[in-house]
């Protein structure tokens, strides 16, 4: 009898360490991708590079019967003859405009607080908010900008992983499933699939938007006669990367330097930036959207807090198309399991 009861325990027995062992890999490969996050955020973002570039190549594939690997190289080359003559026409008059961009910024910061202390409640508001005790730290800024000069090298390694990627996810794909129990392999696999295709939609539809909202509002800049429209143009566009916070910085921004233009310019830039974040909020992001990937601005503005509280401004950057991939996981293997 006692043996009969031994032998019925030992099934049970086994599989309470094979989920203990399972869990402790699991605590394990997660401290591990804590202390490797900086790696981990870097191949993430070669991850969307990959999708970005596979995008592209689909249509090329499609329209023009050329395989992925060439339609890959046809892209790569379009891409790269592109940035060249862009750097060629506009690189030296956008530097410029760069440059005189960071020594406007302290100027256009003073004649805003100037003229805040001229107004009625301009003191009380300062008081209020410390503002007027404020010193901003100039020289810092500009070693951050130097700083982000030097994160040229971690883009590169970013593009060239992202081409690597492009060129063979299958491979990367099938050799990460290999690490997974073979009974939920097609499972994951099916999710991996999916949230790749969800990333690669969300890259195009959120680059689509960054082109529109910066040459909106380079040109619009420029019919207000602001004299570095075209840097604002390109720093809107970029910021517009990030989702909410983004569109609120290249906003400040923009109408803080019109002060330098004195503070009816500055009144005027405001309402033009407050019509283009209507137009945008209630227009373009909707139509872009149809077809790219639908992701609640609740989740949006919490993926930003989130990934940026947990690892910074990668995380700020990042934090969107983090998200993504994530609400897609969720679903494809939680949600669509509970039926």
């Amino acid at each position: 009898m006692s043996t009969r009861t031994t032998d019925a325990g030992a099934p049970r027995r086994a599989s309470q360490v094979r989920i203990a062992v399972q869990l402790l890999i699991g605590a394990v490969l997660l401290f591990l991708l804590w202390r490797l996050r900086d790696v981990a955020l870097l191949s993430f973002a070669a991850i969307i590079a990959a999708a970005l570039l596979r995008g592209l190549a689909e249509p090329v594939t499609r329209y023009a019967r050329l395989s992925s690997h060439l339609a890959l190289v046809v892209v790569i080359v379009v891409l790269v003859a592109l940035l060249v003559t862009a750097l060629w026409l506009t690189g030296q008059p956008m530097l410029q405009q760069l440059q005189e961009l960071r020594n406007t910024v302290p100027r256009a910061w003073a004649t805003a607080m100037h003229w805040l202390l001229a107004q009625p409640f301009g003191p009380q508001l300062l008081d209020w908010t410390s503002a007027s005790d404020v010193k901003v730290p100039w020289d810092r800024v500009a070693g951050v900008a130097s700083a982000a000069t030097t994160a040229l090298a971690d883009v590169f390694l970013v593009l060239l992983l992202g081409v690597y990627l492009a060129f063979d996810p299958v491979l990367y794909r099938d050799g990460f499933l290999r690490l997974v129990p073979p009974d939920r392999r097609a499972e994951i696999g099916a999710a991996l699939s999916a949230s790749g295709d969800a990333l690669q939609r969300w890259m195009l539809g959120q680059g689509l938007t960054m082109i529109i909202v910066g040459t909106t509002v380079g040109v619009g800049l420029a019919l207000l006669g602001m004299p570095l429209a075209a840097a604002m143009g390109f720093i809107s566009g970029l910021l517009e990367f990030v989702p909410f916070f983004g569109a609120i910085a290249w906003a400040l921004l923009g109408t803080l330097l019109a002060f330098a233009q004195g503070p009816e310019k500055a009144l005027h830039v405001a309402i033009f930036f407050l019509v283009i974040q209507q137009l945008e909020g209630n227009l373009v992001i909707p139509l872009v959207q149809r077809w790219a990937v639908q992701l609640p601005p609740v989740l949006s503005l919490l993926a930003v807090v989130i990934f940026g509280t947990l690892f910074g401004v990668e995380g700020v950057i990042l934090g969107t198309p983090l998200m993504v991939v994530a609400v897609v996981l969720i679903r494809k293997l939680y949600v669509d399991h509970l039926g």
